[in-house]
């Protein structure tokens, strides 16, 4: 994505929820869109910010994004104005993933206790089984079945492709019958010809049915989501072992403790019993939408996943969600309830590994702690310079409030006009307004969406939003062409 779409997806979809809804009902604050520490920033303001670009749609959304990026933005200009060291902040949930990992780190070393010591002979054995690097070179005819397509339709194309793949399998022209019948333009005027590829380039199921096959053996009738194929490989090509050894030995080495690993973390986990509640979903994707939100004690407490002897609650999926970027979040919101689930899943039974590690007695070192509190700060510290704040200095007759709020309109002005990338602060966003406060005013949206309406022209013809580069396809009939 170019430096100058960004900040208009980013904007548009970086909604997030800083407001009160109780205390919103009870005031009606139409002239502040938002307040923060004791700033605020004002319809007119928010209204000129987004007039300066005219492809950024008038929408409370949008209003609601960039509320939100002030906020974020005018607590960090406080705070680095106010402690050139940073050191007020509290940098915890900057580093909550790194102290988690850590204490696991600890537990796995005194888990898992395998030999990875291999002899030459063993590791031959497991590089003939695994056979890695391995390429093949195929063809294949693809027979495409339309989206629309009836039963009967459907069965048509199928018995074609079985029709093909008896005279294929028969000693047929493979690349005859490619030119001749395939439905994938990009290989089919190379008889079928999809070059090497290794693993991972192709579809499941095409990849599967194709490193299954000899040289010169030809496929049953594979289905995938681009139709009905036929495959010949043509060519296998297996680096040398004694050229790959040594790096290989690095490799097996990694999959025998992942193996042991996967070993402990189903032992440990199966007999808790995962269980996500059917309700799940929806708080999940609620919370993706508006991770901001307020919780009451009793809607934290709330258990989506429960498992022998604990639970995961709302508050905590809360948490987790608060480590997401917008995009992160978006995907989240696309996901089916399926894959869902097996995302809770995971985050449970990442909690779980966490409290199995501490009932073992496992913690941070003050040394360890200390590391990490530093590194917390340098990222605290990179991203104020990233937004132009670790030196604000008072202009002549400015006051403290005023060069803040200043700065702060400097970068959003940036953002907005396509001229500075968005600094998410992720997490440490969150932390700041529960530490210095930060509010949004839902009621002020329609206001500044009028304003800005106002001030463009009827027609907005003429104002093309920019297209995204086309991203280069590195195996046009390999994948595409499928």
């Amino acid at each position: 994505m170019s430096r100058f779409v960004a900040p208009i997806v980013l904007i548009a979809t970086l909604v997030v929820a800083g407001c009160d809804g109780l205390g919103q009902a009870m005031t009606a604050h139409t002239d502040v869109v938002a307040r923060a520490a004791g700033h605020e920033l004002t319809v007119d303001e928010a209204a000129s910010l987004l007039r300066l670009n005219p492809r950024l749609p008038a929408q409370p959304e949008v209003v609601e994004a960039l509320a939100n990026l002030w906020i974020d933005y005018i607590l960090l200009a406080k705070v680095a104005y106010e402690d050139s060291t940073l050191r007020s902040v509290d940098v915890t949930p900057l580093i909550q993933r790194d102290i988690d990992q850590t204490i696991v780190l600890k537990l796995r070393d005194q888990v898992i206790q395998v030999d990875t010591a291999l002899t030459d002979e063993e590791l031959r054995a497991i590089y003939e089984r695994e056979q890695p690097g391995l390429q093949v070179r195929a063809r294949h005819i693809l027979l495409r079945v339309p989206p629309d397509a009836t039963p009967a339709q459907r069965d048509s194309v199928l018995a074609l492709a079985r029709d093909l793949q008896q005279r294929a399998a028969s000693g047929a022209d493979f690349a005859a019958l490619a030119s001749e019948y395939s439905q994938d333009p990009g290989s089919a005027r190379q008889g079928g010809d999809l070059g090497l590829f290794g693993r991972g380039q192709m579809v499941p199921p095409f990849e599967e049915a194709a490193f299954a096959l000899q040289v010169g053996e030809v496929s049953d009738v594979v289905e995938t989501p681009f139709g009905f194929h036929i495959i010949k490989v043509e060519e296998r090509h297996l680096p040398d072992f004694e050229q790959i050894k040594d790096r290989f030995r690095e490799y097996a080495k990694s999959t025998i403790l992942l193996e042991a690993e996967e070993a402990y973390v189903k032992n440990l986990v199966e007999p808790l019993r995962i269980e996500v509640h059917d309700d799940a979903y929806e708080v999940t994707r609620e919370l993706a939408r508006k991770p901001e939100m307020k919780l009451s004690p009793r809607a934290a407490a709330r258990t989506l996943v429960s498992y022998k002897g604990g639970a995961l609650t709302a508050g905590e999926l809360q948490q987790f969600m608060r480590r997401f970027d917008a995009n992160q979040r978006g995907a989240i919101l696309q996901f089916p309830d399926e894959r869902l689930a097996e995302m809770l899943r995971t985050l449970a039974q990442e909690e779980i590994l966490i409290q199995e590690a501490r009932r073992n007695g496992h913690d941070l070192t003050p040394a360890e702690r200390d590391s990490l509190e530093s590194m917390g700060f340098r990222r605290l510290a990179a991203m104020a310079a990233a937004a132009g704040f670790r030196t604000i200095e008072l202009r002549e007759g400015e006051t403290e409030a005023q060069a803040i709020k200043r700065v702060t309109n400097e970068l959003l002005e940036g953002i907005v006009k396509g001229e500075r990338s968005v600094l998410p602060l992720g997490p440490l966003g969150y932390a700041m307004r529960e530490q210095y406060g930060g509010t949004t005013f839902e009621r002020a949206y329609p206001r500044v969406v009028a304003m800005v309406e106002a001030t463009r022209p009827m027609d907005m013809s003429q104002f093309q939003p920019p297209q995204p580069p086309v991203q280069p396809d590195g195996q046009p009939s390999a994948s595409e062409g499928q």
